[in-house]
């Protein structure tokens, strides 16, 4: 029965070090209205989330004129892609990681 208990705090994600914690990263896509949620580890870098949001959600290429922004701030996303989760929120930038996606506008 000990055992067991063992068993269920290790697999506590509460009980856990901060490190293997997840983090939720939430995007909403200002061009339709979707929010796409993901689930990431402090070790993650930003563009592997940016990789899942193209491949699995929008389902197709980036794009030059595609902006991906803090909520809070209005802070450029794609400019901090190749950090990691840890440094990207030890360095201050957008603690409740809520995330603004839009594509390119058409032309006049």
């Amino acid at each position: 029965m000990a055992e067991d208990k063992v068993v269920q705090d290790e697999t506590d994600e509460s009980a856990a070090p901060e490190k293997h914690r997840h983090l939720e990263v939430e995007i909403t896509n200002e061009d339709d209205g979707d929010v796409y949620k993901f689930s990431v580890k402090h070790d993650e870098r930003l563009d592997s989330v940016i990789a899942r949001l193209y491949a699995d959600k929008l389902h197709r290429e980036p794009v030059d004129d595609d902006r991906l922004r803090c909520e809070a701030g209005g802070e450029d996303v794609f400019t901090f892609a190749s950090m990691t989760f840890k440094a990207y929120l030890d360095a201050g930038h957008c603690a409740a990681l809520k995330w603004l996606f839009s594509g390119p506008t058409g032309g006049a």
